[in-house]
């Protein structure tokens, strides 16, 4: 791939994570967003399938439920209404529907320390013994691993968003 190419398609990655981040509370339209980055529907959905290994409607259903997650221990006394409403769900049910597949719990029993199950699951997962993992005995080694592509999103410009 020329680095012409690459760099293009960089930037469109870059600009669509963007622009998911940016507008995650609203109900985010592949067409705006092909229009306002002047390509093709195809072409942002190939693209972004083949940077990011999934399609744009997976990677914004995940972006959602991650902050949902974040904002039900965080926000103390936001309703789960209001935080379905902040990460763009259009009906409290459908944000009940994807949380629950996606964590295997409610939101309720979420914001009420079911985070804290969810996570030592993912613990016990990685311990191969199944016992308490003691942190403080890691030692650090460098191992060489596939290459694997990362992004980032860039800010652009100084507005009122800029503090957050």
């Amino acid at each position: 791939m020329k680095k012409s190419t690459y760099e293009k398609r960089a930037r469109i990655a870059n600009d669509v994570m963007n622009y998911i981040y940016k507008y995650i509370e609203t109900n985010i339209n592949i067409d705006e967003l092909s229009l306002e980055l002047d390509i093709s529907k195809f072409h942002l959905h190939r693209i972004f399938k083949e940077e990011f290994g999934k399609n744009i409607y997976e990677s914004i259903k995940s972006i959602r439920l991650e902050k949902a997650a974040n904002l039900l221990i965080t926000n103390k006394y936001s309703t789960i209404t209001d935080i379905a409403k902040m990460t763009g769900y259009g009906s409290q049910t459908s944000f009940l529907r994807a949380f629950k597949e996606r964590f295997l719990m409610t939101p309720k029993m979420w914001k009420n320390g079911g985070y804290k199950e969810y996570s030592n699951k993912i613990v016990e997962k990685i311990s191969t013994n199944n016992e308490t993992i003691d942190f403080s005995k890691i030692e650090q080694t460098i191992v060489k691993m596939p290459e694997i592509k990362g992004y980032y999103i860039r800010h652009k410009g100084y507005d009122r968003s800029i503090k957050k």
